[in-house]
């Protein structure tokens, strides 16, 4: 997806802020929502870290109900998926800018390989 609808690629050890707007836990892998600020403008993107393994994968997926739908798809476009290549990889998806419009939202997917079942956060 890297510079595609409106995303932007960055480097996989990417961190946003210590306030993860949402996060979850399978086993011992950590999939977080992150925001942080790119430039002036504030981001939204998603990252696992923890104890990877080949195969895992994490993805973000984004919704804009009003104003800046564009390149929205509905339901939603999703960002990804994203494979981890080597054990104790962290992986980052591309970042989009964030809103404080509440129909501007973002939330954080992923799977396992050892749990293929995917998972997903809340919506923010």
């Amino acid at each position: 997806m890297g510079g595609r609808r409106g995303f932007r690629d960055h480097p996989d050890n990417a961190s946003g802020d210590s306030v993860k707007p949402r996060e979850f836990w399978v086993g011992n892998v950590h999939f977080t929502l992150e925001k942080g600020v790119y430039g002036s403008t504030q981001i939204g993107f998603g990252k696992i870290s923890g104890q990877t393994r080949p195969g895992d994968k994490v993805w973000m997926d984004w919704r804009a109900n009003g104003w800046d739908n564009a390149d929205s798809v509905s339901p939603w476009l999703q960002c990804g998926p994203f494979t981890v290549q080597s054990a104790g990889q962290s992986l980052t998806t591309p970042f989009r800018r964030s809103s404080t419009d509440p129909a501007y939202q973002f939330r954080i997917c992923g799977s396992l390989v050892t749990a293929p079942r995917a998972k997903c956060s809340v919506w923010w």
